[in-house]
């Protein structure tokens, strides 16, 4: 033990204080450096975690409503007369849109549109949103067992018509195989 105490003090006696005292200096500087480092790199895969996180919910809350949407028109088409059991398959084509609240500023030369920012309890700023529109209907198909007829198809696209702004030749009605 006595041997590397007394190379110890042979190297700082050969280097000096003052470069001791840099070298020292330098190594802590490196510690807060690569510290500091170590907290910005951290943001990123938690803002990426977040923006997966909405992404996955954005996409589960479309699924959500297409997955109500087609039991609500099973269920009403089933009680018209002629229908039968029916089956109900619909398509978005967007998902659900959120409008955000603008505050305008203009001068005599230029106007500027800005969105208004919403601060929570953990300092994060989202925008102001003032409505949400729900996801747009694309294609809706209805297998039914009484979808041969062609005054229950009529039928059916008239009251899928009324429900959805959607046109018609979107809407397709097909007569279920005869199950044995």
């Amino acid at each position: 033990m006595s041997n590397y105490s007394e190379k110890l003090k042979e190297i700082v006696r050969k280097a000096g204080p003052v470069r001791i005292l840099a070298v020292v200096i330098s190594g802590v500087l490196l510690l807060l450096l690569s510290y500091g480092n170590m907290f910005r790199t951290e943001e990123s895969p938690r803002a990426a975690e977040r923006e997966t996180e909405a992404g996955q919910s954005g996409e589960y809350e479309m699924k959500a409503y297409r997955e109500q949407m087609e039991a609500r028109v099973k269920q009403i088409l089933e009680q018209a007369e002629g229908v039968g059991t029916a089956n109900v398959m619909i398509t978005l084509k967007a998902s659900k849109e959120k409008v955000t609240l603008k505050d305008n500023s203009s001068d005599a030369d230029r106007s500027e549109e800005e969105s208004v920012l919403v601060e929570d309890a953990d300092k994060n700023t989202t925008p102001y949103v003032v409505q949400e529109t729900e996801p747009e209907i694309e294609g809706i198909l209805v297998v039914c067992s009484g979808g041969d007829s062609s005054a229950v198809q009529r039928e059916i696209i008239a009251g899928i018509s009324a429900l959805f702004p959607i046109e018609s030749h979107k809407i397709k009605v097909m007569k279920s195989k005869e199950v044995k």
